[in-house]
């Protein structure tokens, strides 16, 4: 049980982070709708941090599946 314990830490951690991130991009994607497109409104560079943002988001959702699906392949494993 011990193994499930820490997995779920570890899960519970990403899905913080995961939170954080959607935080920000929701608060990015704020902030280019209030902004007119003009040339000096909106950056490449926040276009860089939004796409980083979102890139990061999905990697840490894959790694969640990842350590549920560990989770699920170490409680079958036990129990049988």
């Amino acid at each position: 049980m011990e193994f499930n314990k820490e997995l779920d830490i570890a899960i519970a951690k990403i899905e913080a982070i995961i939170a954080e991130h959607t935080a920000k991009l929701n608060n990015l994607e704020t902030e280019f709708a209030d902004v007119k497109l003009n040339p000096y409104g909106i950056t490449s560079i926040d276009f860089a941090q939004r796409q980083e943002l979102l890139e990061d988001k999905t990697k840490m959702e894959g790694c969640v599946m990842g350590l549920k699906l560990a989770k699920e392949t170490y409680g079958s494993i036990v129990n049988a």
